[in-house]
């Protein structure tokens, strides 16, 4: 199931990079930027986590155990919070990168919420994505790039990324839903 979900993510990943090359004048992701793996609640499918604690037990022992000591303080200390920092993310960088979960390879692009509203990545209040063309004063994008580049959104909801089109052409199951802290407990407590 791994290789087959892998060849989901080969081609997820291919089409996720053609909208953030054609959102780059927006665009301000940079490796050692972890601001979205700061503090959320990172939902993800029973299938995503497995290939996270896939990658996770093929870790160095070094990195391994400063992930197990954020696991067991996240559990300890936050058990009951919504939005908290990841566990995986060591010094600024993802720990499971290969393996990081759809919310974590789509966030950053304009996406729509199950409304049709447009869903801007909260980095813009950071002055990061999107930033240069947002409109505090209205809250909302009201101009182009400097290039005529207009800011697009995209469906790229878990929804969608998740849909059972996907699971029959890749031969693969996402399984339930949960979010990361969640499917900690179950294996760490």
């Amino acid at each position: 199931m791994i290789e087959r979900y892998k060849k989901y993510l080969k081609y997820l990943d291919t089409k996720l990079a053609e909208m953030f090359k054609s959102q780059a004048p927006f665009i301000k992701c940079k490796k050692g930027c972890s601001l979205c793996c700061e503090q959320g609640e990172y939902p993800m499918s029973e299938l995503e986590y497995i290939y996270i604690m896939f990658l996770y037990d093929k870790l160095d022992e070094k990195t391994k155990n400063l992930v197990n000591d954020n696991i067991i303080n996240l559990i300890n200390r936050h058990s009951n919070e919504k939005l908290y920092k990841c566990p995986f993310l060591i010094s600024g960088e993802c720990s499971v990168y290969e393996a990081r979960a759809i919310i974590c390879r789509t966030f950053g692009l304009i996406s729509y919420d199950k409304n049709g509203n447009k869903k801007i990545p909260f980095c813009v209040d950071e002055n990061l994505n999107y930033s240069n063309v947002f409109d505090y004063d209205k809250s909302k994008i009201t101009r182009n790039a400097p290039d005529g580049t207009e800011p697009e959104a995209f469906n790229i909801s878990r929804e969608f990324l998740r849909n059972n089109k996907f699971e029959s052409q890749y031969n693969i199951f996402f399984g339930d839903d949960k979010t990361l802290l969640d499917w900690l407990k179950e294996d760490f407590t």
